[in-house]
């Protein structure tokens, strides 16, 4: 995550310059949102947070989303009848995005958008699993085994959304991106998308 918070630094320090200079109305914007994360192979995960963002103009911003993890997935699978069962679990812990935004007017208060930048995610893989030793129909023994690891994934991604302006001040959307594939095992990793919904509010 220290590669992340240094750019969302530099960003903010980047923003809280250029609006130094404002003498009126403010081009700082934030934001929440909540977003349905979708692993090919495996799960959907949800995140949610907040946005801070700046506006250069009416069609460029620079913007930044930090979420947390708020659901996770889970897979039982029974092992040789009732003798075991096999636990696969996946939770976002946080997530943190620099993304440049290119917003073009199409009609009334609608915009679309494309997004583009950076994301860093931090997530957890919890496996656990319980067989029983049987003989005679009586258990004579239980071996039970949990493992926890930390990971983390970070690249480029993109994507595109809409945007309906409510007010002056206020305004919703709904995006699309393309993320970094995601391990879901040593040996494996799957598609990873996200859709979006949320509401920002301008100074």
């Amino acid at each position: 995550m220290n590669k992340t918070l240094c750019l969302v630094t530099l960003a903010l320090s980047l923003i809280f310059t250029l609006t130094a200079q404002a003498e009126n109305e403010s081009d700082f914007y934030v934001g929440v949102q909540y977003s349905n994360q979708n692993i090919e192979s495996s799960s959907d995960l949800s995140t949610a947070g907040v946005i801070l963002g700046y506006q250069f103009n009416q069609y460029f911003s620079l913007e930044t989303r930090l979420n947390m993890g708020v659901s996770e997935y889970s897979a039982l699978c029974p092992c040789g009848e009732e003798d075991g069962y096999y636990v696969y679990k996946q939770k976002i812990d946080n997530q943190g995005s620099l993304l440049i935004k290119g917003t073009y007017p199409i009609l009334n208060d609608f915009s679309i958008y494309a997004l583009a930048g950076v994301i860093k995610t931090s997530y957890s893989l919890e496996t656990q699993s319980q067989y029983k030793i049987v003989e005679e129909n009586t258990t004579v023994s239980e071996i039970r085994f949990q493992d926890t690891r930390d990971h983390s994934e970070s690249g480029f991604t993109y994507g595109v959304g809409i945007n309906y302006q409510i007010s002056k001040k206020f305004s919703a959307f709904l995006d699309y991106q393309v993320l970094p594939d995601l391990a879901v095992s040593t040996l494996d990793s799957s598609n990873w998308n996200s859709a979006s919904i949320g509401v920002n509010y301008t100074f």
